[in-house]
């Protein structure tokens, strides 16, 4: 009975001050990002309606909260523990023979909690959401791409356009290449327009068209013209979004595991997708090896830790290395300095090895 009221104390502490972390933060950086990107839409002059503002934050709140779930989890525990050492609780558990291990296991259950429900959003609404953030800031940025070649495999072709307009979604100098069926490298039709623009129902509407069919020897058997042809795509604006990103660098949640895996298999000379692959698994125990480095530093100095603020500073202290480890490992993994599996999982190996470590000397 009395350890139950510890974890619903501890639990409830945790959790409030995790919520409140998330949505102050939250408000602070909508409230910062939404004032600097209404400057540049004025000097710009770029036409947008508040619709289309109010849509891409509601995508990139999420986005921005997943991202920084980790760091939000370990100021919140070293919320709750400085408040427990400054007011001598965890003093009395620790003389009435509770190990911290038991004081701060709510901590871990409710990180697993959060953790798992971050993954489950990343594998299913996460790419959605990170996609249609990317669009909009396109169109809030009036953004112009230039020389896309993007794949459409459920017709089998490849659609090369010239200029791609993100804020009024049309194009310039539109090439559509369709092979033959077996065959990707032999041409069946190419359909060239001055234009085009999105449809309804999956569809691209071309203007001023030229069409020429090839036989399978490669002969040219027509030519026509047109002045408008609709065609059917698999394809949506997202992945024109993905085509003006440089080669490798890839949206981090614009996929889940099994687009990764299915990126390496077809781009095997491209280590950013295996590096990518192996982080994202790899990445779900970094809440806990944070606490792990994190809770023993709030802890071993709780007589020093006499505010709260020391205790947020103490925790983004350890979040910003430990991200900081993560990021110089993926990039001696993209530059093929080490392995694409080392350059994943080795700052989680050091990490949770540094803190178990700490965990172990705070007991002894």
């Amino acid at each position: 009975m009395v350890f139950k009221k510890i974890d619903r104390y501890v639990g409830w502490s945790f959790m409030s001050h995790f919520l409140g972390a998330v949505c102050l933060l939250g408000l602070l950086y909508v409230t910062y990002d939404l004032v600097k990107r209404l400057e540049d839409i004025q000097q710009a002059e770029i036409a947008v309606g508040a619709e289309t503002v109010a849509a891409y934050y509601a995508y990139l709140l999420p986005v921005f909260i997943v991202e920084t779930v980790p760091g939000f989890l370990l100021v919140a525990a070293g919320m709750v523990l400085v408040r427990m050492g400054r007011q001598r609780e965890l003093l009395v558990l620790k003389a009435s023979g509770t190990s911290i291990y038991r004081v701060v296991a709510p901590v871990f259950f409710w990180t697993f909690v959060v953790t798992a429900t971050v993954f489950l959003f990343q594998e299913t609404l996460g790419p959605r959401f990170a996609g249609n953030r990317e669009m909009l800031e396109r169109v809030l940025d009036g953004d112009v791409a230039r020389e896309l070649l993007v794949r459409d495999p459920q017709y089998n072709r490849r659609i090369f356009i010239r200029e791609f307009d993100f804020p009024t979604q049309t194009m310039r100098d539109v090439s559509v290449m369709d092979f033959h069926a077996g065959s990707p490298l032999r041409l069946r039709q190419v359909i060239q327009g001055d234009s085009g623009s999105w449809g309804s129902a999956d569809t691209i509407e071309m203007e001023a068209v030229e069409v020429r069919s090839f036989d399978e020897a490669g002969m040219l058997v027509q030519k026509s013209y047109s002045p408008t042809i609709t065609i059917p795509t698999g394809l949506g604006p997202f992945d024109f979004v993905r085509a003006a990103e440089e080669e490798g660098d890839t949206i981090a949640m614009s996929h889940t595991l099994r687009d990764l895996r299915r990126l390496m298999h077809r781009q095997p000379d491209i280590p950013h997708f295996r590096v990518l692959f192996h982080h994202r698994i790899a990445s779900f125990f970094s809440p806990f090896i944070l606490l792990l480095v994190g809770i023993p530093c709030l802890v071993g100095f709780e007589q020093a830790v006499g505010s709260r603020f020391l205790s947020v500073i103490i925790s983004i202290v350890v979040a910003a290395g430990f991200y900081a480890l993560g990021f110089v490992f993926t990039s001696m993994g993209e530059t093929q300095t080490i392995p694409a599996l080392l350059a994943g999982w080795l700052p989680t190996i050091a990490g949770s090895s540094l803190g178990l470590w700490l965990f172990q000397a705070m007991l002894t």
